[in-house]
């Protein structure tokens, strides 16, 4: 119940702050009641902040354990959904809450590139996400902030089709090893690059042309 007070209370004040325009939510419906990863560039503190408010409040959020050494903030932050992670050490706890969470079709929110990375274009996508995706085989939810989330800057989030491992032939019943892991992640990176550098004009047609292909279907299925 705190939770979803906090929430009422913040969003508004971040849609003043921080005014976005969201494209492609629709492609959510794919992944309702399952595991699902949610994902985005990272370039600020704000990103997490905006995107669970506005697009994944239910999300967990695995955070750098330096941030829980104060009791006050660390409880703050396990109420918003976050758990700890050492970065720097094989965190095999962080792993095995990541897999629950999973395993149990809940949402989660991590950033691909494990920090903060001011240039876009020298993203580069650790194994860890794709490697969760594998193992759970959750759904993922490509996202790509086309500026930096800084207060009173118009935005515009871009939220891809979402996509399972499972689904691509090259990952489908392979055995999940280093090169395979590579790879998942070089074709993640790709697709964070396609966001990048998309015109928002030409994503917009994308995503009508899959909203009028949704209409379709629900229009054939009750003339059934």
């Amino acid at each position: 119940m705190f939770y979803w007070i906090c929430w009422l209370i913040a969003v508004p004040i971040l849609l003043i702050i921080f005014p976005l325009r969201i494209i492609g939510k629709k492609y959510l419906k794919l992944t309702k009641k399952q595991a699902t990863i949610f994902c985005a560039n990272h370039q600020t503190n704000n990103d997490a902040i905006i995107y669970k408010a506005r697009i994944a409040p239910t999300a967990k959020i695995m955070a750098k354990k330096s941030l829980f050494k104060n009791k006050l903030g660390g409880a703050i932050l396990k109420k918003f959904g976050a758990y700890p992670v050492d970065r720097g050490a094989n965190d095999i706890s962080a792993v095995k809450t990541t897999l629950k969470i999973l395993k149990a079709n809940k949402k989660l929110l991590l950033f691909p590139e494990g920090t903060r990375i001011k240039n876009a274009e020298s993203m580069d996508i650790k194994n860890g996400l794709v490697l969760f995706a594998l193992k759970s085989d959750a759904w993922i939810v490509p996202s790509y902030f086309k500026k930096v989330t800084n207060a009173f800057v118009f935005n515009t989030l871009l939220i891809d089709k979402p996509f399972k491992f499972s689904q691509l032939d090259e990952f489908k019943d392979k055995k999940i090893d280093k090169e395979l892991l590579d790879k998942a992640s070089s074709y993640l990176q790709e697709r964070f690059l396609r966001l990048k550098n998309i015109p928002i004009k030409a994503f917009k047609i994308e995503y009508k042309a899959y909203k009028k292909e949704l209409k379709q279907i629900k229009k054939a299925n009750k003339n059934k």
